[in-house]
């Protein structure tokens, strides 16, 4: 799922939503940032899909600091994190390599019925640790310990991309859409659902990486035609069950592989 925090516009699909805008404070720190390049953190409040060339070309930045935070009891399986680093590495031009911090975050912090992404934003704005400076760019995941609060019984979301370096992944409907009886393994889930809210970051689909051929999805904006590609809309609800049973993890299409690598990635 994308959402811009800064246009207001509600699909008639509960799972693709635009919220209005989220004016939050940062409360920049000199000791981190002392030449105040990235001052209140302004960098990593930008729309989904402005830092798309930053990520995946080498003319900035020639290292991405990878910052997972979790919720006592939802963190990623390992396979999950080394799967997506493994994926940055084949799409992203990082000379200088991309390095993973994983930050638990106490439970009893937590423990909301259902999250909105204004409350994902605000728990980032508290809890967010790696901002990006002049040496690498920082993007960040939190993996939530409950629903999206747009959820209905016909659309599950899995995963949100709601500012240009910031995703979250709902990890409570992960879990009891995975590692069951007629499910797909959990590691599975989590890894299609990471690498598809990334791919809206790198720019896609027609979101900051320049489509080399149309295929972009007018019905479910910001995603691709394919059916069988990872970013069609279908891989961030609970309908890709299905087809990760049926057909295996999705990849990115040649479509989406040459907008990428139009806009400076591999």
């Amino acid at each position: 799922m994308f959402t811009n925090l800064q246009f207001a516009k509600i699909s008639s699909f509960l799972f693709y939503i635009l919220l209005p805008a989220l004016l939050l404070s940062g409360c920049g720190n000199d000791d981190d940032d002392p030449k105040n390049f990235n001052k209140d953190r302004l960098l990593n409040k930008k729309n989904v899909g402005a830092s798309a060339r930053d990520l995946l070309s080498a003319d900035k930045f020639k290292k991405v600091i990878l910052e997972i935070q979790y919720v006592q009891g939802f963190e990623p399986q390992n396979a999950t994190v080394n799967n997506l680093k493994s994926f940055m590495e084949q799409r992203l031009n990082k000379p200088n390599g991309i390095t993973v911090k994983l930050n638990p975050l106490p439970a009893s912090s937590f423990g909301k019925a259902a999250y909105t992404v204004n409350d994902i934003a605000a728990i980032e704005e508290k809890y967010r640790q790696e901002y990006t400076t002049s040496d690498a760019i920082a993007i960040y995941f939190f993996f939530a310990d409950s629903r999206y609060s747009e959820d209905s019984q016909n659309s599950q979301v899995l995963g949100v991309a709601y500012r240009n370096t910031s995703m979250a992944l709902f990890e409570k409907t992960i879990q009891n859409l995975s590692g069951g009886l007629g499910q797909p393994s959990r590691s599975m889930l989590e890894t299609v659902v990471m690498q598809h809210e990334l791919g809206h970051i790198l720019g896609l689909v027609n979101l900051g990486s320049t489509m080399q051929t149309n295929h972009h999805d007018t019905d479910h904006v910001h995603h691709c035609t394919n059916t069988n590609c990872l970013m069609y809309w279908g891989v961030e609800t609970g309908d890709v069950i299905q087809n990760l049973l049926g057909t295996g993890m999705p990849v990115l299409d040649q479509n989406c592989l040459n907008d990428l690598r139009a806009n400076g990635g591999k």
